[in-house]
C-alpha cells in the first residue's frame, strides 16, 4: 500500500513540475513535490553545481534559513551533498552517526552557516542525497533530503524512489534551465542593445549591465587599461596585480571562457569574460561581486551572449581612432617618400605642431617578421597596431606612425628637452612588446632632430641607415640614433670595394703577418683610448710594457718610427671601417 500511494504521488509530482516553466518555480517546487513523495521528510536543500569556482551552493531549501544557508559553497567531496556530487550517484544516511560521518567534514565556514540556518543547531536523525543530471549525462547538483524527528529513519525503497524522483524532476529542470535562460539572455541582450542603438556609449552600456546584474562592472582593453566602470564614484578599484594575472591567463595561458577570482580574504567574486574578434582578445568584461551572491550560472551564459555588444562598441572606438590617424598617416608616408613634398607638407602642417621652438624626428622600428606564420599575419599586424595607437595615445605631443609589412615610422613633435627620453621609452617598449609577445627581432633607429619639417626626409633616411648598420652589425633588439654612429655614418652610403681597398691598403700587413688579430686589436684600443698607454693597457688586461711590446712590432710592421698625426688619423679610420665591416677577427671583440 505504501508504495502503491508513493508512485501515485510521485507521477501527480511530475504533472506538476512538467506544468512549471521558471527555473526558480521549478526548483521551489521540486523540493515540495519531494518532501511529499518520501515518506518521513521534513527537510530538504537543493544544491545546484557552479563549475566556474568548483562548488554546489544552496539554490532553494526548506526547514531552512535561505539567508544563511545560500552563504554554503560546499567542494565536490565536502559533506553529504558533496559526497553525492563527488561520487555520482545516491546515498543513505540511516542513522543520526551516519548523518554526523557525513558532514564532519564541512569547513568551519560552512558548519558556521549551517548552524545559523537552523532554529537549533541539529543533525538529521536520517538523510537521503541523490544527483540530478541533464540529459547529456552532466551532473548539475544534488537533492538532499532530511529527518530531523528520531520517530522516523529512510530506509533503501526510500532512495530508490528519490531517486526515481530526481531522473524525471531533471527533465523538468533542464526545460526550465533552458526556458529560463534564453528568457534572461533575451532580457540582458534586448536592453543592452536598445542603449547601444540609442547611440548610447560604452558607460551606458556597461551602467545598464550593472543595474540588471546589481553588480560592479569594469570593462578594460587588453593593455589593463580602464575604458568604463559603474558605478563610477564606487571606491572599489581592481589591484594591479590581480588585473595582470587575468591578462596573463588570457593571452599567455589562453583561457577564453569565463573565470572566477577572488579578493579581499574571499569575500569578493570577480568573474571575467573575454571580450573578442575572431578568437583574439581586445579587452575584459569583469564582473564584481560579494561572493556570497555569486553571478548566477542563466546570468553568466546571458552575459556571454551579450558579449557581442560590447565587442561592436570597442570595435567602434578603436575604428574611429584608426580612421583618424590613417588619414595623417598617408600624409606623412607621402612627405617621406614623394619626389616632390612641398604639398603634402603643407597639408600635414595642419595636423602637426609648429613653432620657433618645436623639434621634429622620425623613428623606424623594423620588424623581423619572416617566421610568422601566414593565418596569423594580418592578426598581429592589428594586435601591434593596437598596442602603438595605446601608447601613442599617452604621449603629451603629437605623434603619427604609419606601417608596412611590420615596418613602423613614427614623426614624434615636441618642444620639451624631456621628450627625446620619453621617445626613446616609447620605442623601448613597442621592441619589448614584440619580443614577449611573437618572440620577434626588431631593429630601432632615429633620426636627427630638425626644426621645420620640410627635412623630415632627410631625418627618416638617417633613421632608415640606422638599421641598415644594426641589421649588417647583427645587432637586434637594439635603439641607436643616427649621431651617436659617430663615424660609422660616413660608412653608410659608400661603395663597400672602396672601404675595403682602403682597410688593405692601411691594414694589409698587419693582417697578414698578426692571424690572432692580437696586434690589431691592440692597436685599435690604443687608438681609441686616444694613444694613452696606461688606459689601452687597463683596457686590455695588460701590463703596459705588453702593450709597449706589441706597438714595438706594429711600427716594425708598418716601417715607422711613430705614428704622425695624419698617419694615426688614416689608420684610426682604417680600424673603424674594418670593425664595421668585419673584415677582421678582431672586430668580433670590440665594443660596436
Amino acid at each position: 500500500m505504501k508504495t502503491d500511494r508513493q508512485l501515485t504521488s510521485l507521477m501527480a509530482s511530475i504533472r506538476v513540475l512538467s506544468s512549471t516553466r521558471e527555473l526558480p518555480d521549478v526548483l521551489r517546487q521540486l523540493l515540495q513535490e519531494a518532501l511529499h513523495v518520501i515518506d518521513g521528510s521534513t527537510a530538504g536543500v537543493l544544491f545546484l553545481y557552479d563549475e566556474q569556482q568548483d562548488v554546489l551552493y544552496a539554490e532553494s531549501a526548506i526547514g531552512f534559513n535561505m539567508e544563511t544557508l545560500g552563504k554554503v559553497r560546499l567542494k565536490p567531496g565536502e559533506g553529504m551533498s558533496g559526497k553525492t556530487f563527488q561520487q555520482k550517484r545516491g546515498n543513505i544516511y540511516s542513522h543520526l552517526h551516519d548523518t554526523k560521518t557525513g558532514m564532519a567534514n564541512l569547513s568551519t565556514q560552512n558548519a558556521m552557516y549551517y548552524e545559523q540556518s537552523l532554529p537549533e543547531l541539529a543533525y538529521p536523525v536520517s538523510a537521503l542525497s541523490v544527483p540530478l543530471y541533464l540529459s547529456d549525462g552532466t551532473c548539475i547538483g544534488v537533492l538532499t533530503v532530511d529527518i530531523f524527528e528520531r520517530k522516523h529513519t529512510f530506509e533503501p525503497n526510500d532512495l530508490d524512489l528519490l531517486e526515481t524522483f530526481a531522473r524525471q524532476a531533471s527533465i523538468a529542470v533542464e526545460n526550465a534551465r533552458l526556458y529560463s535562460q534564453n528568457k534572461r539572455t533575451q532580457e540582458i541582450h534586448q536592453a543592452l542593445s536598445r542603449v547601444s542603438l540609442s547611440y548610447g556609449g560604452l558607460n551606458d552600456i556597461t551602467g545598464a549591465l550593472a543595474h540588471l546584474l546589481s553588480k560592479h562592472v569594469v570593462v578594460v582593453n587588453e593593455f589593463a587599461e580602464e575604458l568604463s566602470s559603474y558605478p563610477e564614484q564606487s571606491t572599489f578599484t581592481l589591484p594591479s596585480s590581480l588585473l595582470e594575472n587575468m591578462l596573463t591567463s588570457l593571452y599567455i595561458e589562453k583561457h577564453q571562457g569565463v573565470q572566477t577570482w577572488t579578493m579581499d580574504l574571499d569575500q569578493t567574486a570577480l568573474y571575467t569574460f573575454p571580450i573578442q574578434i575572431d578568437a583574439e582578445p581586445i579587452g575584459l568584461l569583469i564582473i564584481i561581486g560579494s561572493k556570497e551572491a555569486m553571478l548566477s550560472p542563466l546570468d553568466q551564459v546571458a552575459i556571454e551572449q551579450a558579449l557581442p555588444i560590447f565587442v561592436m562598441e570597442l570595435h567602434q572606438r578603436g575604428k574611429q581612432d584608426v580612421d583618424d590617424l590613417m588619414y595623417t598617416a598617408r600624409l606623412l608616408e607621402m612627405v617621406i617618400h614623394s619626389s616632390e613634398p612641398e604639398a603634402p607638407t603643407q597639408e600635414l602642417l595642419m595636423h602637426i605642431p609648429t613653432g620657433s621652438h618645436q623639434r621634429y624626428v622620425i623613428g623606424k622600428l623594423q620588424l623581423d617578421h619572416s617566421g610568422v606564420p601566414v593565418p596569423m599575419y594580418n592578426r598581429m599586424k592589428q594586435q601591434l597596431m593596437r598596442k602603438v595607437y595605446y601608447e601613442q595615445s599617452k604621449l603629451s605631443d603629437v605623434t603619427i606612425v604609419y606601417e608596412r609589412h611590420f615596418d613602423l615610422t613614427f614623426l614624434f613633435t615636441f618642444s620639451s628637452a624631456t621628450m627625446p627620453l620619453t621617445i626613446r621609452a616609447f620605442l623601448n617598449e613597442l621592441l619589448s612588446y614584440t619580443q614577449s609577445k611573437w618572440n620577434l627581432s626588431g631593429y630601432v633607429g632615429l633620426g636627427r632632430h630638425v626644426s621645420k619639417p620640410t627635412a623630415l626626409k632627410e631625418s627618416y633616411m638617417e633613421a632608415v641607415r640606422v638599421i641598415h648598420y644594426l641589421q649588417r652589425k647583427q645587432r637586434p633588439n637594439e635603439l641607436v640614433d643616427f649621431d651617436s654612429l659617430g663615424p660609422y655614418r660616413l660608412f653608410l652610403n659608400m661603395n663597400e670595394e672602396e672601404l675595403i681597398d682602403y682597410v688593405f691598403d692601411k691594414l694589409g700587413i698587419l693582417m697578414t703577418h698578426d692571424p690572432s688579430s692580437e696586434l690589431l686589436n691592440t692597436l685599435f684600443v690604443y687608438m681609441e683610448q686616444g694613444q694613452r698607454l696606461k688606459e689601452t693597457a687597463l683596457a686590455l688586461y695588460v701590463h703596459v710594457n705588453t702593450v709597449k711590446y706589441r706597438l714595438k712590432k706594429i711600427y716594425e710592421l708598418l716601417g715607422i718610427k711613430g705614428f704622425t698625426v695624419e698617419e694615426a688619423f688614416n689608420i684610426h679610420l682604417a680600424l673603424k671601417i674594418a670593425n664595421y665591416l668585419e673584415i677582421s677577427s678582431f672586430s668580433h671583440n670590440r665594443q660596436k
